[in-house]
């Protein structure tokens, strides 16, 4: 049932689509390199670079679908393990839209996908929904993910919080996060919290973060969730 859920979707969402004018879709894509792939404060890469990247579609009324893929971790040595799974490739879809005067609504449903893992759960189920708010000299975002089986371990919320800083050329990023597991299978509740700077040069995307952790991590209780890190990332859009 879970498997099918976002290519149910997707192909309802598609389906649809023969209703809109081809010209008002539009294609983009992505990819990068990062020196560490932190997802919610944790390493998925064992601190080791990740290659990244991703295609997107959009539609002018603010429907969107898309696929993200990264290398991840299978040595059991590691924080996090795969159980196989050297690829993790997501798909989503959902919908952007401005409800009042520089105040954006967004709503998404994403899967984690790890081909090859041979822990089934690891697969998951995602939904999430963001408010954005453009405040001229900042842009700040609020949102709450939830999963109703997060990697096979039952419920969990993360609460996502977010502002981004114009300067000059460059971009001040603030990041906190907030994970709430329903049970301590895969540890205490933490949180993560992060600051970057980001800017463009010579067509690239480059961007560099500082990222630190408070409580207990996924799959072990004993470890602390993730030393502090500092991550380098370039990356081009097309």
């Amino acid at each position: 049932m879970k498997k099918t859920l976002l290519s149910l979707v997707c192909a309802s969402l598609f389906a649809s689509g023969t209703a809109f004018a081809e010209s008002d879709w539009s294609l983009s894509g992505n990819v990068g390199l990062v020196s560490d792939y932190l997802f919610r404060g944790i390493t998925q890469t064992d601190s080791d670079p990740a290659i990244q990247g991703g295609l997107d579609l959009t539609h002018e009324s603010g429907f969107f679908a898309g696929v993200w893929g990264s290398n991840v971790e299978s040595d059991p040595a590691a924080l996090i393990n795969y159980n196989g799974a050297n690829v993790e490739l997501d798909a989503y879809l959902g919908w952007t839209g401005e409800i009042a005067d520089k105040t954006t609504v967004t709503v998404k449903a994403l899967r984690y996908n790890y081909p090859g893992t041979r822990f089934d759960p690891n697969n998951t189920n995602e939904f999430s929904a963001y408010l954005g708010h453009d405040f001229g000299v900042l842009s700040g975002k609020v949102g709450l993910n939830y999963s109703d089986d997060f990697y096979g371990v039952g419920k969990a919320i993360y609460t996502d919080l977010g502002v981004s800083i114009p300067v000059g050329r460059v971009a001040i990023g603030l990041h906190y996060g907030m994970q709430d597991f329903d049970n301590d299978v895969l540890g205490d509740d933490y949180s993560d919290y992060s600051v970057g700077i980001s800017g463009t040069a010579a067509g690239l995307n480059l961007g560099v973060t500082y990222t630190g952790t408070d409580g207990v991590a996924a799959t072990n209780a004993t470890k602390p969730a993730y030393d502090d890190a500092v991550v380098f990332s370039v990356s081009k859009t097309f």
